[in-house]
């Protein structure tokens, strides 16, 4: 191999690292690999064209076929007519906690390949990543100064060969006014897609990492199955930042046979800078399950509200749109913080929409006693002047604003939750403080679809938390079993229960629900498909919470492997009765030998709470 050969094939061991000579790389053909092994990434830097391109496999089967790579700039066009300059290597090897999330030890492990690459006097870093899970690149250029992004040729190819399937979002998404989740077959879709291999027997999930106010979250084009990733509609023109810059993570989620790796993934966060110093181990931050009082009603009366918080043990009340014209709210913090009740706040973003103005409201919410802020509205004239309908929320100008929001409520310890906003893509890692956000066809929705709640844990959720506000008798399409098992199925950070406080209490489940915790120490997928079903497992301490949701009657089967040998745990099981309005309550002794059966209705579910008694 030498410098006129034409295609040069940069396949290396990330833990041996590459051997450079002169112009030359020498390395054996076995790729940039997962640390387990499993998954293998060839990057290919074709010489003649000065290009990039990428592919994936899982085991021996191809996921990825051949896809560009490339970034377009006004310091240079990083899409061809580049030169290799150098390859580098790194083992990433982190631990982390968060207070937030489907776990709180984070570990954040991969092997990652880096093509320094130059055109016109510059230079740009093409960083690839291997995890057990998946793979993810971005783009980073140092030096000082502006730089203007104005697209990319980066995507996804999906193999060409067998059926495949994808759930999301047709694009626009519309977020604030949110379409329902589920199959979709557009030209254009939004980020994240879900796809199923038939012929390669993997689910892959197309997503994007760390999102902020420096770029945009995009949208794909859909050429085949090649996935091409497209600026939002409603950009206005490049992107305008600063040197250094660091793209996003491109991401790609791989779990063979069924979703539960993509379930079970943290690569979102993973991908994320780490915390900010003053939020790490910050005592004033705490997930947390609220009541609510938009839905529900009594929006006059919060005493009422606090007292029913504090008698289930939960953290939060949120109170909703023009609260304070309703009551005194410097009176009802006082009253909350003598029941260990914080409440929070609704704010409306054009009220927000410079920084000064972001910073006197929110230090006026923080005066007033409130512990946090739902921001609304992100599509409402937030820092430009003219109001956009199709993908605003995608636009560097929100995520500008998010950004904005996110550092001023960390210096006045506000928690945030996030309403007709983009979606998360893992930046609680860096601001624990964004700590839930809207982005999904929730509670509020009217006409509600089984596809779409179906279809919510494997799309919506895998990019973060979810305010679906879980469980409203009269709204919902499901059973009181099948509302019980959302409230484990769908992950937030603050857990928003949508009934009013009396129903509540006299709701047969009601004990599961001042047990249940909003943030988990660990995730087990048990069984599910998309628009299907999805049963889940999730652990607080020693305790296991179990949830299982179905649009068709089904009979679950639920392996308790999950559980600790040599133990004895007391489950109390909630599942359907004969109608969607009857509860059953058993108690059983179980052990991870034992198999649960739990016959589900249409549009049914159950909840189990399982604790150790030995």
């Amino acid at each position: 191999m030498n410098q006129k050969t034409s295609r040069i094939k940069l396949i290396c061991w990330a833990m041996a690292g590459a051997i450079l000579l002169g112009h030359a790389l020498y390395a054996a053909e076995s790729g940039v690999s997962s640390p387990d092994g499993r998954i293998t990434a060839a990057l290919v830097f074709d010489e003649t064209a000065g290009a990039v391109t990428y592919s994936v496999k899982s085991g021996w089967v191809t996921i990825i076929e051949s896809s560009p790579m490339g970034m377009i700039t006004d310091m240079a066009d990083f899409t061809h007519g580049m030169s290799l300059k150098s390859v580098t290597t790194e083992n990433v090897d982190e631990t982390y906690q968060l207070p937030v999330g489907k776990r709180s030890t984070y570990v954040n492990r991969a092997n990652e390949l880096a093509l320094l690459l130059g055109k016109n006097g510059t230079d740009m870093r093409f960083r690839f990543r291997v995890y057990n899970d998946g793979i993810a690149f971005s783009y980073a250029v140092n030096g000082t100064g502006p730089i203007a992004i104005s697209g990319e040729t980066s995507a996804f190819r999906l193999p060409a060969t067998g059926p495949v399937t994808y759930w999301g979002q047709n694009h626009p998404n519309n977020y604030g006014y949110e379409t329902m989740l589920g199959r979709i077959n557009g030209n254009r879709m939004s980020i994240p897609v879900l796809a199923e291999l038939e012929d390669q027997d993997h689910f892959v999930f197309l997503a994007q990492a760390a999102s902020y106010g420096t770029y945009i979250i995009p949208n794909f084009k859909r050429d085949g199955r090649q996935f091409n990733v497209s600026f939002p509609m409603d950009q206005d023109g490049p992107v305008k930042t600063t040197l250094p810059f660091q793209s996003p993570w491109r991401v790609a989620i791989l779990s063979p046979k069924n979703p539960g790796k993509i379930v079970e993934s943290v690569m979102l966060e993973n991908l994320n800078p780490p915390t900010e110093p003053d939020l790490i181990n910050a005592d004033w931050l705490k997930a947390g399950r609220a009541s609510w009082d938009y839905l529900a009603g009594d929006r006059d009366n919060p005493q009422v509200w606090i007292d029913f918080v504090a008698d289930m043990g939960w953290e939060y009340h949120l109170v909703d749109a023009r609260f304070e014209n309703r009551f005194d709210v410097p009176a009802a913090t006082k009253y909350a913080r003598e029941k260990g009740v914080e409440i929070i706040g609704w704010g409306y973003t054009p009220d927000l929409n410079t920084r000064e103005k972001a910073e006197q409201v929110l230090t006026h919410y923080k005066q007033w006693g409130l512990r946090g802020a739902k921001l609304d509205f992100f599509d409402h004239h937030p820092f430009v002047e003219n109001k956009r309908t199709n993908d605003f929320e995608d636009t560097q100008a929100s995520l500008q604003m998010r950004d904005t929001f996110m550092e001023i409520a960390a210096k006045l310890h506000l928690v945030l939750e996030f309403h007709g906003c983009t979606l998360p893509t893992g930046e609680r890692r860096r601001y624990p403080n964004f700590i839930t956000a809207e982005g999904i066809a929730g509670m509020e929705k009217r006409n509600p679809k089984a596809s779409n709640e179906m279809t919510i844990p494997y799309v919506r959720n895998i990019m973060g938390p979810a305010s679906f506000t879980v469980v409203n008798f009269s709204r919902s399409l499901g059973s009181l079993a099948y509302q019980m098992g959302q409230s484990v199925v769908y992950e937030a950070g603050i857990q928003i229960y949508a009934e009013r406080h009396d129903r509540l209490r006299a709701f047969a489940g009601v004990d599961f629900l001042k047990k249940l915790p909003a943030a988990w120490d660990d995730i087990h997928f048990v069984d599910g498909y998309p628009e299907s079903h999805a049963i889940f497992a999730r652990r607080k301490g020693n305790d296991w919470f179990v949830g299982g949701i179905t649009d068709q009657a089904r009979d679950a089967r639920v392996p308790l492997d999950f559980l600790k040998p040599n133990t004895t745990y007391q489950a109390k099981i909630y599942k359907d009765g004969a109608a969607k309005a009857d509860l059953v309550i058993e108690d059983k002794t179980v052990t991870r030998e034992d198999i649960l059966a739990l016959p589900m209705l249409q549009n049914g579910g159950f909840a189990v709470y399982l604790k150790p008694v030995q």
